[in-house]
Order: C-alpha cells, then structure tokens, then sequence
C-alpha cells in the first residue's frame, strides 16, 4: 500500500491511509493526531531550549516556581481533569 500513488502508512498506528500531499504523513484519528501534536511539541521545546539553554536555571527562578506550585495547587487538579475528560471522548 506504502508504494502506490498518494498511500502512506501512519507512523503513530501504523494503517494504511491516502495522503492529501507529501507534507501528509500522520492519517486523521485522533489518537494519530495527538501523536502528531507530542511530536511536533518535543521537536519544538528541545530546539527552544536550546536556544535559551539558562531559563528557569538560577536558584531564584526555581524557588519562585517551587512557590507558585505550592500556593496554586487546584490549576494543575483542574488541568489534570480536563485532560482526562478529553481522553474520555
């Protein structure tokens, strides 16, 4: 199927799919497309920090960070939760 005209394979599932162009390589299920997004999100963060290799390093930003976790602990609750609902779709 990998051979013909327009047909991949998606990296993330493995199926066989008909590509829009070349630049199409992930077909559209969404567990396919969060694959994507993960991928595209690490590729991007590593080459951000390599850009800006000393952010969030001296010891004054990482005890402002300690303290906003510690004072804010319902934000990363609700995040969690709504991460888990949109999984549950």
């Amino acid at each position: 199927m990998a051979g013909a005209k327009g047909h991949r394979r998606c990296p993330a599932c493995g199926k066989g799919f008909r590509a829009r162009n070349r630049v199409h390589v992930y077909c559209s299920r969404e567990t396919c497309k969060t694959a994507r997004r993960a991928g595209y999100m690490k590729r991007y963060m590593s080459g951000w920090k390599k850009k800006h290799p000393n952010y969030w390093k001296t010891e004054r930003q990482r005890e402002y960070m300690r303290q906003w976790r510690e004072s804010h602990p319902e934000y990363f609750k609700a995040w969690r939760e709504k991460a888990k609902r949109k999984r549950g779709k």
